[in-house]
């Protein structure tokens, strides 16, 4: 499996410096790697065989780039399943008993802002900062022009709940295989939203706890464009990287 990463702009062959400690660290420990400069549809390959398979690790990408992407490498996770995990449509659904009630909206609807109750709004894929929180019904009738989206734009509005301060963590899962920081275990509660996603390739999973103590399920994410949070690049390397190059090689063993 070649693990690939992209071009920092206008200087092709040079990787991204966001993502350079990680791919040093690739390249380190052997791993096949590569850059990627999808504005010029260029790839670079650090070994000259031909990747069987790939994993992009970069920015996120649109539906149209991702599948620039595959055009140049045979990809791990195909665009359909990159979509299911990284737009919240591909995701909620499965997982909806472990997570924050919410709906998809593509216009103003009828919400209960009665005692107080709040709403986290957010796109499919990130939320929209500081005015994401919406209080009253005029607040979410004048959101798509106040952020200048075009009409019929989907909406991912989540009932708001108060959670633990830093009580959020990114796990990553391989082939079903959860991955905590520092050694963390996943909520046995949650084990089961795990089972519901699969047999997804590789995935983040972001978890936090209510104020009163209950483990939630935040957000599912792709695991190629998710970033390391409160992860070291080293842990991430020697667990997930790892965890990757294995099933693909049990993948190619199959074969």
């Amino acid at each position: 499996m070649h693990f690939i990463y992209p071009c920092l702009p206008y200087y092709p062959r040079t990787v991204d410096p966001l993502w350079a400690p990680e791919y040093e660290w690739a390249q380190a420990q052997g791993l096949a790697t590569g850059l990627v400069d999808l504005d010029n549809d260029k790839i670079w390959l650090s070994t000259p065989a031909q990747p069987t398979r790939a994993i992009y690790r970069g920015w996120m990408l649109t539906a149209t780039e991702y599948e620039r992407l595959a055009q140049l490498l045979p990809l791990a996770i195909t665009l359909a399943e990159y979509l299911a995990s990284h737009h919240a449509t591909g995701w909620y659904e499965a997982v909806a008993a472990y997570t924050f009630p919410s709906c998809f909206l593509t216009e103003p609807a009828p919400l209960n802002f009665a005692a107080g109750r709040r709403y986290f709004v957010k796109s499919l894929v990130k939320s929209f900062g500081a005015d994401s929180v919406l209080t009253s019904p005029e607040q979410l009738a004048s959101f798509w022009q106040r952020h200048e989206l075009p009409a019929g734009t989907p909406l991912f509005v989540r009932s708001f709940a108060e959670l633990q301060p830093d009580s959020e963590r990114r796990f990553f899962v391989v082939g079903g295989q959860v991955f905590g920081a520092s050694g963390a275990a996943l909520p046995e509660i949650l084990r089961a939203a795990v089972l519901a996603l699969e047999p997804r390739l590789f995935y983040s999973f972001d978890v936090a706890e209510t104020v009163a103590g209950q483990p939630v399920l935040v957000e599912v994410g792709d695991g190629q464009v998710s970033d390391l949070k409160e992860w070291t690049v080293v842990e991430f390397g020697n667990r997930v990287l790892l965890a990757l190059a294995l099933t693909n090689a049990k993948h190619c063993a199959v074969k």
